[in-house]
């Protein structure tokens, strides 16, 4: 059995949208995305006992995801939501009382992120007490925390996200989530690096901050650096985990090594391509991210 390096803890559902039913769940996309980007990662979560759940295990086996650690819950249904899109805008109803709200900590797991280089998660999976209580304890094994913030309404509040910051080490978030909690730091001014400093003094042990910017790019931030990323013009067929997979190319070339700059490279041009895609977790290999490097190279030079 090869090493985990990452662990992703939270969501697995069905995304709804006009073109059909994607696989989703923001740290099923991010740990997708991690292991086509040639890091051994796998996904805590719990899936229901019915036809949803069912195919979800044939779609991961399908894309190379390892579910040893999804679970199957007899009682609560495998997760749906219904997506809605209004231009590059989404909306997203998300149906409560699912089998990932209720993941119960296991031995297995917890060694599962002691070894690993990194634990992945976001806000949502706290909603409930159980899988919160599970995601607290795995925290505290992990080296390295990673959070992807994903605010989703009426899914959070001040005292639920600053817990998680307090214990974060790197921070990926986007432009409104950027917004809500410099609000909530008191922070008036609208500079996004002003922002970032707020942020970091104020939880001074988050020592890398990701801003993604959607179609303006992204920036990165951190004690020693302030980099900005200018994103790739593409035609956008939808932003469904886009986010997710900037930061799974982010963290995978991090852990690989490369510069910063090369990090945000790879990763402007992975979540590019997502967006061309329909739904978060499209098929696709190395020869795909090519042919599309080179489409947008020739868009730049024209």
């Amino acid at each position: 059995m090869k090493h985990t390096r990452v662990v992703c803890f939270g969501e697995i559902l069905w995304d709804n949208l006009k073109e059909g039913r994607r696989l989703g769940g923001a740290p099923l996309n991010v740990c997708y995305h991690l292991t086509k980007s040639g890091i051994e990662s796998s996904i805590i979560s719990q899936v229901g006992n019915d036809q949803n759940g069912e195919a979800i295990f044939t779609e991961l086996k399908k894309l190379g995801v390892d579910t040893r650690f999804c679970a199957i819950s007899m009682e609560k249904p495998t997760s749906t939501v219904e997506v809605h899109m209004n231009g590059q805008e989404l909306r997203y109803e998300i149906v409560e009382d699912v089998a990932w709200d209720y993941i119960e900590t296991t031995p297995e797991m917890i060694e599962l992120v002691k070894a690993a280089d990194a634990l992945v998660f976001g806000s949502l999976v706290t909603r409930s007490e159980i899988s919160r209580k599970t995601l607290f304890r795995l925290m505290e094994e992990s080296r390295f925390l990673v959070f992807d913030m994903n605010l989703r309404a009426p899914f959070y509040d001040r005292d639920g996200i600053f817990r998680l910051m307090n214990k974060t080490d790197l921070l990926k978030l986007n432009e409104d989530e950027l917004g809500i909690v410099s609000g909530w730091l008191g922070e008036n001014s609208t500079e996004k690096q002003q922002q970032l400093q707020t942020i970091r003094k104020q939880f001074p042990n988050i020592a890398e901050i990701i801003l993604t910017l959607g179609a303006e790019g992204s920036v990165y931030f951190s004690t020693n650096e302030f980099v900005e990323k200018k994103a790739n013009k593409v035609r956008v067929k939808d932003t469904v985990g886009s986010g997710d997979s900037f930061l799974a190319a982010f963290l995978a070339n991090k852990l690989k090594g490369s510069s910063i700059a090369d990090s945000l490279d790879r990763a402007s041009l992975l979540s590019g391509f997502i967006a061309t895609q329909a739904g978060a977790c499209p098929v696709y290999d190395e020869n795909d991210l090519l042919r599309f490097k080179q489409s947008i190279d020739l868009i730049q030079y024209q």
